[in-house]
């Protein structure tokens, strides 16, 4: 669910339950009783939304607490699987650079004896 879906409904909710709200208010207020019944029907009923309310909010927390606890996993999970991924790839740029500096002192090596003539000429005994 987006985010814009998410807000969309919270706002139906909220529109349903201001709605029921303001036309139980008004049906008491029009309603033919005396003024302590109607005192005592209006706490009836703000206890009753009120215990709702408590209700909406506790599937709230739990809901949001259940989708946070699962991005928690995915990200935890992903930064495992790239965490892998990049020491994979590490070992394999050391291995490649281990490669290319043995072949560099190689090519060093054979340069160095090539211009000084040393792998060329063995020494020879003294007479």
């Amino acid at each position: 669910m987006s985010n814009d879906d998410g807000r969309a409904l919270s706002y139906l909710i909220a529109g349903f339950g201001l709605g029921t709200v303001v036309g139980t208010v008004i049906g008491l207020l029009v309603a033919p009783k005396a003024g302590s019944e109607l005192r005592a029907d209006l706490a009836e009923y703000g206890k009753d939304y009120l215990d709702k309310a408590k209700d909406v909010s506790r599937e709230a927390y739990q809901t949001s607490r259940e989708h946070a606890r699962g991005a928690y996993e995915t990200g935890r999970e992903r930064a495992t699987e790239y965490s892998s991924r990049v020491g994979e790839r590490l070992a394999e740029v050391k291995e490649q650079l281990g490669e290319a500096t043995q072949r560099l002192g190689d090519a060093v090596k054979a340069g160095y004896e090539k211009q000084t003539g040393a792998g060329d000429e063995q020494e020879q005994p003294a007479e």
